[in-house]
């Protein structure tokens, strides 16, 4: 009888595939033989002008980049307050608006912190690089080389608190589903030339299954389990 060869052991023989966090890595189309017949080409990627990425050092990628099913986490954010995601970008709801709920789906390594918009400048000079990581290392040096923040203002028409209205995409890095009623204010922060989008929802009630509720101080988990089963992530929140 023929032996049977494992899709994982036939490519050992011909090939290794590696996976990396570090873009531009695939310089040819390489062919995986799966068995059965079955091909799968892994082709050279695209480097895509405007994303967080292109900023960011490799060890920084290795954060960014999940590398796990993704748990998102749900902030109420009232007007004068906002999220920050490490010290890449920040989240902030202002003017005259209801709070509403923010739902960030970004890599669990990420650390989110809640805020007063108006400390957000003493929070990074003092954090970035302990608390607030990404960036990594030295956190001072690393803000002067990411550059300046542009903002960008963003009015979303909330549908209820039973499903996000709208996604808020920032590239690179993840997105930030908004929910509540009436109109929201957003006011999202990122490196000059990081694209910032708006779209119709990708997991619309997903902010109901997790989250956090910002209390003025730190962030409070609803459970210390998640719907799949394991702990919540850490950094969340003031520790």
């Amino acid at each position: 009888d023929k032996k049977k060869i494992r899709a994982g052991n036939r490519n050992s023989l011909k090939t290794a595939v590696t996976a990396s966090p570090l873009p531009g890595t695939t310089l040819k189309f390489i062919k995986i033989d799966l068995g059965d017949g079955r091909t799968l080409y892994d082709t050279p990627g695209l480097l895509v002008p405007g994303t967080i990425t292109q900023l960011l050092t490799g060890e920084e990628l290795k954060v960014v980049c999940p590398k796990k099913q993704v748990e998102p986490i749900t902030f109420r954010v009232s007007s004068g307050k906002c999220i920050m995601i490490g010290g890449l970008a920040r989240v902030e709801v202002f003017g005259d608006c209801k709070p509403f709920l923010l739902t960030f789906f970004v890599a669990n390594d990420i650390k989110l912190h809640p805020t007063a918009s108006d400390k957000v400048d003493n929070v990074l000079q003092n954090h970035a690089g302990t608390m607030l990581t990404p960036p990594l290392g030295d956190g001072e040096k690393r803000m002067e080389e990411i550059g300046e923040f542009v903002n960008h203002d963003i009015e979303i028409e909330g549908r209820g608190w039973k499903e996000a209205a709208a996604d808020i995409s920032l590239t690179g890095l993840g997105w930030v589903a908004v929910t509540g009623a009436g109109m929201a204010n957003i006011r999202v922060s990122v490196p000059k030339g990081i694209g910032v989008a708006v779209r119709p929802p990708l997991m619309p009630f997903d902010v109901l299954d997790v989250g956090a509720r910002y209390t003025g101080a730190k962030a409070v988990r609803k459970s210390t389990k998640s719907k799949w089963g394991n702990k919540r992530r850490r950094g969340v929140g003031r520790k």
